[in-house]
């Protein structure tokens, strides 16, 4: 999976162009919402909750926001991701207005545990966004970006299941903003 070698990763040295992410999503596991029956605004920074079970000692995961429009194209909102084994959370030093925070420090390492149930929390990159009546949101969620990230080789290939049950529900919070009441 990939958004591209023309992504926001690269925009210093070029523009971006997002392709269409129906091809990225073909790899990809996809969640797809039906029709929205009125306009939505998001604004702000969206976070995943993602319930798995593993059989790899460590991963990428990546998670992608799209606008999918009545003809099945499929477009980038937001991004982000979180290597598995850096997945502990913490108390940010500083206000980070609620998002998930993740140190990174060596001694919250935590490799996964094999077929034990896991929680990744991490939040996408900030945007902002009216998605009109009709469109549908779309969340992708990949195991590399090979244009843009250098994702380690695993031996063999790691193997997920994404959960999906009452103890374990899989969500992405979506930061909108009040409806204008003065909106066409």
């Amino acid at each position: 999976a990939t958004t591209g070698p023309q992504s926001r990763w690269s925009a210093i040295m070029r523009p971006c162009r997002y392709p269409d992410m129906a091809d990225n999503d073909g790899k990809a596991l996809t969640y797809t919402t039906p029709p929205l029956s009125g306009d939505i605004e998001i604004t702000g920074a969206p976070v995943v909750h993602v319930w798995m079970v593993g059989r790899t000692g460590d991963l990428d995961l990546f998670a992608y926001l799209e606008a999918v429009d009545e003809r099945g194209r499929s477009s980038y909102i937001t991004e982000g991701q979180l290597r598995a084994s850096r997945r502990a959370l913490a108390e940010a030093p500083y206000d980070n207005m609620g998002l998930p925070f993740h140190r990174g420090f060596q001694e919250d390492v935590q490799p996964l545990p094999e077929e034990r149930p896991v929680e990744m929390v991490f939040d996408l990159l900030p945007t902002s966004i009216r998605i009109r009546r009709g469109r549908r949101i779309r969340l992708a969620l990949a195991g590399a970006d090979r244009d843009n990230f250098e994702t380690p080789a695993v031996a063999p290939p790691p193997t997920i299941r994404v959960l999906r049950d009452a103890r374990h529900a899989s969500f992405v919070e979506l930061p909108l903003a009040a409806p204008d009441p003065k909106a066409d």
